[in-house]
């Protein structure tokens, strides 16, 4: 065999193994289709959860309200339903209190609403629970527009 036919056949056999790669999967459009529908978005690093989609705490409070958790139930077997089970729940705070008591809770918060969606059939191992205390206010001013969870279903 002479060198050139010898370098087309490396070169067919690494494309060939390039395309048995496994890829990172991305959403379906069924998918995609749900969590629209659920109010997501697509944002930077997967899809969020829109404000007014957003779980909405008292002051000072963790407890997810009975119709919140209802709401967060539902959410969680339409997205099961269609094979979405890897999730990030994300607590919030608004800007009254110590830095150290907000993060502690929001913490408390997402690790609330992550309970709900366990619950209702989550893997508890596929949602990550992060506490971000004040930071990234969706309202100056509005002091209850800030206590807040988001959702996220993170990019793969």
């Amino acid at each position: 065999m002479d060198w050139s036919r010898w370098c087309m056949a490396m070169a067919l056999a690494l494309l060939l193994a390039a395309c048995q790669t496994p890829q990172p999967q991305g959403l379906t459009a069924q998918q995609q289709q749900v969590l629209r529908a659920q109010g997501f978005a697509p944002g930077e690093d997967g899809w969020e959860l829109q404000m007014s989609g957003k779980l909405l705490f008292e002051f000072d409070s963790a407890e997810v309200g009975q119709q919140a958790r209802g709401k967060v139930s539902d959410l969680a077997r339409a997205l099961l339903k269609e094979g979405i089970d890897r999730l990030r729940v994300e607590g919030y705070t608004d800007d009254r209190g110590s830095d150290a008591y907000n993060l502690r809770l929001s913490l408390r918060r997402a690790q609330a609403v992550a309970d709900v969606l366990a619950e209702a059939g989550m893997p508890r191992q596929n949602i990550e629970v992060k506490g971000l205390g004040r930071a990234a206010p969706v309202a100056a001013g509005n002091a209850a527009e800030n206590r807040r969870v988001a959702i996220i279903v993170p990019l793969l």
